[in-house]
């Protein structure tokens, strides 16, 4: 039922990036600025920990232990992806405020300054 070299490769690949956030999760904890941001990306790699693990059983598991499996499965790629997803909302949110506040900035500057400099070497 299972193709269990799908499976494989997704315990691959989820385990490598799942590391990965978890060195860069530290090593941005040594921040103070960049704590909240490492308990997210140490958190979305234990997830992803947790999905290689199931992907891995499921790819050498029998029938009978299927069900849990991919219940655990889809249960940590639903938490790392509502994660990502809530971070590119507010990457995208705070990105239009910026840009408001630019326009709002030169609007009230009275517009882009010129910058004539004459370059006689």
């Amino acid at each position: 039922m299972f193709d269990s070299l799908t499976f494989g490769k997704l315990a691959k690949w989820s385990g490598f990036l799942g590391v990965f956030l978890i060195i860069m999760g530290v090593l941005q904890a040594v921040t103070i600025v960049g704590i909240p941001m490492a308990i997210l990306m140490i958190i979305m790699g234990v997830k992803l920990i947790g999905a290689k693990n199931a992907a891995k059983a499921l790819a050498v598991t029998g029938e009978m232990e299927a069900p849990a499996q991919v219940n655990k499965l889809a249960n940590d790629l639903r938490v790392f992806f509502q994660i990502n997803s809530v971070l590119i909302i507010i990457g995208l949110v705070l990105g239009v405020l910026m840009g408001v506040g630019l326009i709002i900035f030169i609007v009230i500057q009275g517009g882009i300054p010129e910058f004539n400099y004459d370059f006689n070497f």
